[in-house]
């Protein structure tokens, strides 16, 4: 697609592009360190303190990450620089994708600042998980991937199977990339006779042969991250709920107007009946992940970021769409206005939240103002049920912070025990023991002991811990009970738990229970 915007145009979007990069990247440098890790970042970056080529939920790419940025030390600026070097890459590639798809700087400019305008976005382009290093490698195999149906050149078709290896050791579900691309193949009829081609496929096979270190892994550990991803998307049978909050998942991450956006726009490009090869390849490539997961939302939970991946050539797409329909007749333009500026102006609404509730104590009031409006109410009405008194676990922006308070404070008491060198700390689930782990001291032995199968299992032996003493951090949410489920585990437990209180900005946080038991059995809970 040949633009007409004029060259002095083009310039001028060339260089706000590379001006919004340099000042979002100077923002995330700026605003990383100052909130603490989230439970799958904590997970992750113990992941990169125990390397190796698979994991129980996740390919090797997330650890690899982490040890590369982490080498200097452990703070969480340097935990997040990986991801936000990868944000960097990713959105350059999105620029040069935009590029070669409608050859216009302008699309790769707004795509850009479209996705900046989806809250949960924010959040993938700089926290530690598998999808930093996912955005990289899907939009590296796409632009590739373009190049090389359009030259047809073997170091282009080796270099997207290269690509695709990184996406596949990144995150599992880049298997549907290859799928999307086929997709696009054979309803293309200028590029369908590559189907007939051997370079596609030799494509596809490289990046499994850079994949088959995962692949061996697995089969030496009975593929348990295999069994466990494909549990996820099995599910009990039909539930419409589930679906829902699928779809409205979302709504709720990337802004409901921009979704609704990008159905409109879809719907505008699969009613053309001469649909281009970009627009073809966009729509290829970004709306299958999104019925996909949807789809799977009938059987199963699905959680939203899941299709971060569409939205790629989902924003050029858009930004495509925008750009052509504001230049139609005045009534479309007006329609297309008006949507865009709501949508504008509710995903940065909700983006300002977001970091609102990151770096403010906003929760708290704001609930205690819906409260009181409740109780008032509910004086007046009294069909209408009062919401309950606030707790801090209500703000789940808290359980970012005060964990590497929480690891003093137990070392602490793990010097106390009769035993400290043979005293192991553990969590009821994997959530509260990697937060606190990545804090405590290198010797400290962390674990799950649990019937429920994660990560834990693969670091921690319960034989060879056998006698040892045992912490065991616990929310205070029956924490009586979940303590007594682990009795029967050692030889003896203290029932009276100690108490530790985080606080942030003078407000109570968290609020942890520990325990203490003695003469570990050295089995899982059955």
């Amino acid at each position: 697609m040949q633009t007409s915007t004029p060259t002095v145009s083009q310039q001028r979007y060339r260089t706000l592009f590379w001006l919004f990069l340099i000042l979002i990247t100077t923002l995330r440098l700026l605003t990383a360190g100052r909130f603490g890790l989230g439970v799958d970042e904590s997970h992750y970056l113990l992941y990169s303190r125990h390397l190796d080529w698979g994991y129980f939920d996740h390919p090797p790419m997330v650890a690899f990450l982490a040890a590369m940025t982490t080498v200097l030390g452990d703070s969480v600026l340097l935990v997040r620089l990986g991801p936000i070097m990868c944000s960097v890459i990713s959105l350059a590639l999105l620029r040069y994708l935009a590029l070669a798809l409608y050859e216009d700087e302008r699309v790769g400019f707004w795509a850009a600042v479209l996705i900046h305008l989806m809250p949960y976005q924010h959040l993938l382009l700089v926290g530690l998980l598998p999808d930093a290093a996912l955005n990289l490698f899907w939009c590296a195999t796409l632009l590739a991937g373009w190049h090389a149906m359009k030259s047809g050149k073997w170091p282009i078709w080796i270099l997207t199977g290269l690509m695709f290896g990184g996406a596949l050791l990144s995150k599992y579900h880049s298997v549907l990339l290859a799928l999307c691309l086929l997709g696009y193949l054979a309803t293309s009829r200028q590029r369908r006779f590559w189907l007939s081609k051997i370079q596609p496929y030799m494509a596809i096979l490289i990046g499994l042969v850079l994949f088959s270190p995962n692949i061996i892994w697995n089969a030496r550990h009975n593929w348990i991250s295999y069994a466990f991803q494909l549990g996820q998307g099995s599910g009990d049978g039909l539930d419409p709920g589930k679906f829902l909050l699928a779809v409205g998942g979302q709504f709720g991450a990337w802004s409901p107007l921009i979704v609704i956006l990008l159905l409109a726009v879809m719907l505008v490009k699969i009613r053309k009946p001469d649909i281009s090869e970009a627009d073809r390849f966009a729509v290829w490539t970004s709306i299958p992940i999104f019925g996909f997961f949807c789809l799977v939302g009938l059987t199963s939970k699905v959680l939203p970021h899941w299709t971060s991946a569409g939205w790629w050539t989902g924003s050029i797409v858009i930004a495509s769409t925008v750009l052509q329909k504001m230049s139609g007749p005045e009534n479309t333009v007006r329609r297309w206005r008006r949507l865009i500026a709501a949508a504008v102006v509710i995903g940065f609404a909700m983006t300002a939240l977001l970091y609102g509730v990151l770096f403010l104590p906003l929760v708290g009031p704001v609930y205690t103002w819906a409260r009181n409006v409740s109780l008032s109410l509910h004086d007046r009405i009294p069909a209408v049920k009062p919401l309950e008194p606030y707790r801090a676990d209500f703000d789940l922006s808290n359980e970012l912070f005060g964990w590497q308070e929480t690891a003093h404070r137990l070392e602490m008491m793990r010097m106390q025990m009769p035993h400290p060198q043979t005293t192991f700390v553990f969590g009821h689930r994997f959530h509260s023991t990697s937060q606190v782990s990545v804090y405590l001291n290198p010797e400290t032995v962390s674990a799950t002991i649990g019937h429920r199968y994660d990560q834990y299992r693969l670091w921690f032996d319960p034989a060879r811990h056998r006698g040892w003493d045992a912490l065991f951090i616990v929310e205070p949410k029956r924490h009586q009970q979940r303590a007594q489920r682990y009795r029967v585990l050692f030889q003896k437990m203290d029932p009276q738990p100690e108490e530790i209180q985080v606080f942030r900005s003078g407000r109570l946080a968290r609020t942890l229970m520990v325990y203490r038991y003695s003469g570990f059995r050295g089995k899982y809970e059955e």
